[in-house]
């Protein structure tokens, strides 16, 4: 009001200013934390004002989760059996007991083959710190899975974000590109990028580069593989995996802060890769993959991604494996946003980098 009118008492006023901000936390804490939940309560309490939702799990915890939900109309949930006559709604809570990651996805691809929303309920989310949970009932985490359509728009706006971000990158990391590359070449005998055969979106194999931080060395294909299947059968992080001998000075310094993987913005660049996704493997570790770990190759390989930000190598297989999952199940341009943004501190503060 005071910008289109130019009334002076409202735009010069200091006393006005304090007490408007004042307002707006009290309008705000009164709408967003008091009022919006009256309304909404109001509106779940009308006849067709929940949504349906289908409880899928052990009978015995039934009772409880429709006893929260009843408690707690503002979620807009009435829970219903299977074997109810009002369960014809087009979302489905589950509340699955596995024990392991394999046996949790499984469970939820299962399920968002229906095309239905789905809300999901596992003690296995508890240790993934994501912090996505929708909602915790009994301290058990509830995370939604909504099956999403327009992909042939979405990927490509995603690759224009692609092209864009790549060549900004390229361009500005373009001066430090000598200094690390002299940096490495004055350092230890070798190429200064190396190139290594990876998979991609459903298998297709690409050159993949990064800036070399070892020491050339050669390991047969039986080597390779056992390695493989010691780190995905073994509850091990991938720092354990890592030969540290063989990595140079100048390796360490740009192994610790992500520096390695700037060449991969022309992998992103040429459509072998995009920003987000799940990293990209060599094909001797493709090779050693079980069912369910083959739902990774669905979408392209990233520069960064879930399993990069929220742990790294400090993850055993299944559970990383596990995050690429959750982001090719949920995957979003407003995710990649978000996960793109969230790069930039966990680069800078090194967490669980080898």
């Amino acid at each position: 009001i005071g910008f289109t009118t130019k009334f002076t008492f409202l735009i010069e006023s200091r006393a006005f200013i304090v007490s408007f901000f004042l307002l707006s936390l009290g309008f705000f804490f009164g709408i967003r934390v008091i009022l919006m939940k009256i309304l909404l309560e109001c509106c779940y309490r009308l006849p067709y004002g929940n949504g349906r939702c289908e409880y899928v799990g052990p009978h015995e915890y039934y009772d409880g989760f429709k006893r929260f939900f009843n408690d707690n109309k503002v979620s807009g949930i009435k829970l219903c059996n299977s074997d109810e006559t009002t369960s014809n709604g087009n979302t489905t809570f589950l509340y699955c007991t596995a024990d392991t990651y394999d046996k949790l996805y499984t469970t939820i691809k299962k399920h968002l083959n229906g095309g239905k929303r789905l809300h999901v309920a596992s003690f296995l989310f508890a240790n993934l710190g994501l912090g996505w949970e929708w909602c915790t009932v009994n301290d058990v985490p509830v995370y939604s899975f909504d099956p999403r359509s327009n992909h042939r728009i979405r990927d490509f706006l995603r690759r224009g974000m692609d092209i864009v971000v790549s060549i900004i990158g390229l361009i500005i990391l373009a001066p430090l590109f000598f200094l690390v590359s002299l940096a490495i070449k004055l350092d230890s005998p070798g190429s200064i990028i190396y190139k290594q055969e990876r998979c991609g979106k459903n298998g297709k194999k690409f050159i993949f580069y990064k800036f070399r931080s070892m020491r050339e060395h050669d390991k047969s294909d039986m080597e390779l593989a056992n390695e493989s299947n010691h780190y995905m059968k073994k509850v091990v992080p991938k720092t354990q995996m890592v030969e540290n001998d063989y990595i140079t000075d100048i390796g360490r310094i740009i192994r610790k802060t992500s520096i390695d993987e700037w060449p991969q913005f022309i992998n992103v660049l040429k459509g072998d890769m995009s920003l987000i996704g799940p990293r990209p493997h060599r094909p001797h570790e493709v090779k050693c993959y079980q069912d369910w770990h083959k739902d990774r190759l669905l979408v392209k390989q990233g520069l960064t991604g879930l399993w990069q930000i929220y742990g790294r190598g400090e993850m055993p297989c299944d559970k990383s494996i596990f995050l690429d999952l959750i982001y090719v199940s949920t995957r979003s341009l407003s995710l990649d946003i978000k996960l793109l943004f969230q790069t930039i501190p966990a680069v800078i503060l090194g967490r669980g980098a080898y």
